[in-house]
């Protein structure tokens, strides 16, 4: 072989050599780039949230496209605004970097001359902008290519993780509104199972979530004893079976303490996700307010009605007798007080009507002075002898009472309602006892009679407005159910509290009692006597001390009308 073709063949393997490397160089780009892409979608496929996935991918590109400084920005809440999510290097540290909220901006920030790469992820508009600068150099073509591969992916992946975002913040947007909606918002399955409730929820039907879950709506409502267990009464149920919505329908459930409850409320079914069943869901507003609301507006209606039709045709008949018959004086006489005593109903009806306008309208607003209460009792004696009642008004008070802090009038008024229904509602011939003592800082006003007495399960009801108890209403004593709840709130409104009982001495008849508090200064020396006995006789102080040492009257053990 001759020299010439010994440098031939030595080109040609040289030539081949570099063939091969060029081969291989480009496999292991290609095995590179493939890699990148897996890496990337490993990344990607984390379903991490928006900033921590631009900041992983951010250290991934860097790293595959050897660069030295990148920064990735989202689109904001306009198509023109973009807001820095991740930042790495020391040119993506400089303080302008993050003000750049346009793609303007971006472009002037990282100028192609400092080496910067700037590109769109996704089509237009971009979802987001990646700029990156090896250091010292520009970023090279496989660097570029590398990043090309990727940023319809990346614009995918962070759609997606924008979306996730914005329905974590929606679905925690939408709880916090279930959750601190006023309605009962609950949600049952086909079985008419309870799956979730709100707060609302839960006190509306008195048990806590974890209760309720897993139970039957009609076993929670108690439906079945209430007749409404059946598709035709229970909404719920209906919507299973039509699959329609019900809009404003109303019924009458009892929670959990066996409190009646009338709701209000829309139900409807949800579409149910791909392979899981439907779930009905109700919206329920507790009516019983307005219930009892326009329960008392009929009573107040009917009452008023009655209470002004019969007085309004005594005092008709009477009139049109004295002028169309040619009576005795007497006979007229008696007419003319019949009239009188009538036309006295008919005030003391207005009376109540606007005493109870203005208690629900306004706050009792009071003119509290210390008082002697024997005035208030010497002052309604005073009264009682305009009718001739004062003889039936039996007084014992304790010795030395100090003095009250309160509104004589309004207490003047409490004293009048009390006593004239006692009488009212007590034979002729028997007596009304008006008794007060003092216990602890209060002063104890009872009023006993010897009528007919309050059944048990009225006398919470009699100090509502317009409730009588069964027994009048069956004798058809005439009277408004007004008296009672005046002087009910009155005394609140004190402070004190009011109750209806059995007499103490287990006769026939009601007792009254209501609380008043004593003068601030005679509060005081009781408490520094208790004090001083206390010292001497320690335990059996501390019993007599336990009676209203709260604040509140000694006999308050029931539950208040406040």
């Amino acid at each position: 072989m001759t020299v010439s073709d010994r440098e031939e063949l030595r080109d040609r393997i040289a030539a081949l050599e570099s063939d091969r490397r060029q081969i291989v160089e480009e496999a292991q780009r290609e095995a590179d780039a493939m890699f990148a892409q897996y890496q990337l979608s490993q990344l990607l496929a984390t379903g991490a949230g928006l900033q921590e996935l631009a900041g992983m991918v951010l250290v991934e590109l860097m790293r595959l496209a050897e660069a030295s400084s990148g920064a990735i920005w989202f689109q904001g809440t306009t198509a023109d605004r973009l807001r820095l999510v991740a930042s790495l290097g020391p040119l993506a540290n400089d303080e302008v970097l993050g003000q750049a909220s346009s793609v303007p901006a971006i472009a002037e920030v990282c100028p192609p001359a400092r080496g910067w790469t700037v590109l769109g992820l996704g089509d237009e508009p971009p979802v987001g902008v990646l700029a990156c600068a090896p250091e010292g150099g520009t970023l090279d073509s496989e660097g570029l290519r590398v990043i090309q591969l990727s940023r319809h992916e990346l614009a995918v992946a962070f759609r997606s993780a924008q979306l996730r975002e914005m329905l974590d913040r929606e679905r925690q947007e939408l709880t916090a509104i279930v959750e601190g909606a006023t309605d009962a918002i609950v949600q049952v399955d086909e079985l008419g199972r309870f799956l979730r409730l709100n707060p609302a929820a839960e006190q509306l039907i008195a048990r806590a979530g974890a209760e309720a879950v897993g139970r039957r709506c009609a076993d929670v409502f108690d439906c079945a004893r209430l007749g409404v267990h059946d598709p035709s009464g229970c909404p719920f149920l209906e919507v299973v079976a039509t699959g329609e919505p019900i809009t404003d329908r109303t019924l009458d459930v009892r929670d959990a303490t066996g409190r009646p409850k009338r709701l209000a409320g829309s139900f409807a079914a949800t579409p149910p996700e791909p392979g899981s069943a439907t779930r009905f869901t109700a919206i329920l507003r507790d009516m019983s307010a307005v219930k009892a609301l326009d329960e008392l507006r009929e009573g107040f209606v009917a009452t008023v009605s009655h209470e002004l039709r019969t007085p309004l045709a005594l005092i008709r008949g009477y009139t049109e007798t004295l002028l169309h018959l040619d009576l005795d004086p007497q006979t007229r006489r008696d007419y003319t007080q019949r009239i009188l005593d009538t036309t006295g109903r008919l005030g003391t009806l207005v009376t109540e009507i606007l005493d109870i306008a203005q208690l629900n309208a306004n706050p009792v607003v009071l003119e509290r002075v210390p008082v002697r209460f024997e005035s208030l009792v010497a002052r309604l004696r005073g009264d009682l002898a305009m009718t001739g009642s004062d003889d039936r008004l039996a007084v014992s008070l304790s010795r030395d009472l100090p003095l009250v802090e309160v509104d004589s009038t309004r207490i003047g008024q409490v004293l009048e309602n009390l006593v004239m229904n006692a009488l009212k509602y007590s034979p002729a011939d028997r007596l009304v006892t008006l008794g007060a003592s003092v216990e602890s800082a209060w002063l104890v006003v009872t009023i006993e009679d010897e009528g007919i007495g309050v059944p048990e399960d009225d006398r919470q009801l009699v100090l509502e407005p317009f409730h009588r108890a069964r027994n009048v209403r069956e004798s058809a004593m005439p009277g408004t159910g007004l008296g009672l709840y005046i002087a009910r709130r009155l005394v609140e409104a004190h402070h004190g509290e009011l109750r209806v009982s059995d007499r103490a001495d287990g006769r026939p008849g009601t007792r009254v009692t209501f609380s008043l508090p004593l003068q601030r200064s005679g509060r005081a020396a009781r408490e520094r006597g208790s004090a001083a006995a206390s010292s001497a006789a320690a335990s059996s102080t501390a019993d007599a001390a336990s009676a209203g040492s709260d604040g509140r009257p000694p006999f308050a053990t029931g539950t208040r009308h406040d």
